[in-house]
């Protein structure tokens, strides 16, 4: 009897303690949701996930979590590595951007070409040699670099979300934080970021960072 009380009990403190839900969708460079994508939560145990329709779901308790996500077909390898802090009970929405390992795809190097001749007389010709291949080097070098600096930018159409926080911050005397935005939203950080770059792109609000928030002012 002992025995079957512990396992109740044991039972019970597991579904007590993955009582919050971390869940979103997974999208590539160009912003369209990507199929069958292993995703991995370090709980303990680990949790693992394939993602068969571009989105995915945990049941987590309360901690601090790295998501990991892995994509890899005939071409392309690519990679997401999330961190998330669960504070209390509730639903938490993730949106995950996958960025290619540009390391390990072999085939963004397959129309650069470095083939070694047999060694020639003429020194000259074999420095420029080099030296082109020295210069294509870091050419490649810095593209891969801007490449992985570019962040995913959404188009987000004027609609009712937006209407709406131009309506909270003339409720607000033109200004609120993007934290306070956030709460009148059921949406992730990263929506409501791509959805105050497009009005800041359009002239109608102006971001201000302050320590490790932004304000957001509407302009006149």
């Amino acid at each position: 009897m002992k025995g079957m009380a512990y396992f109740f009990l044991f039972i019970f403190l597991v579904s007590y303690s993955y009582a919050s839900t971390v869940h979103g969708s997974i999208y590539d460079l160009s912003l369209k949701k990507v199929n069958n994508v292993i995703v991995e939560i370090d709980t303990v145990p680990n949790q693992r996930y394939v993602a068969v329709n571009g989105s995915f779901s945990f049941e987590v308790p309360v901690g601090r979590y790295r998501i990991k996500t892995y994509y890899n077909d005939e071409s392309l390898r690519m990679s997401a590595i999330e961190n998330i802090t669960i504070a209390d009970d509730g639903i938490y929405i993730l949106d995950l951007f996958l960025y290619p390992n540009l390391e390990d795809n072999e085939d963004l190097y397959g129309d650069i070409e470095f083939d070694i001749d047999e060694p020639q007389m003429n020194e000259g010709f074999s420095f420029a040699k080099y030296l082109l291949m020295i210069v294509g080097a870091v050419a490649v070098g810095l593209s891969i670099y801007l490449f992985k600096k570019r962040a995913p930018r959404k188009i987000v159409k004027v609609g009712s979300d937006i209407d709406k926080i131009i309506m909270l911050l003339k409720r607000n005397h033109g200004r609120m934080t993007q934290k306070e935005l956030r709460k009148e939203f059921p949406l992730s950080e990263a929506k409501i970021s791509l959805m105050v770059a497009e009005l800041e792109s359009l002239g109608k609000v102006k971001k201000i960072k302050q320590g490790r928030g932004n304000i957001i002012i509407l302009e006149k």
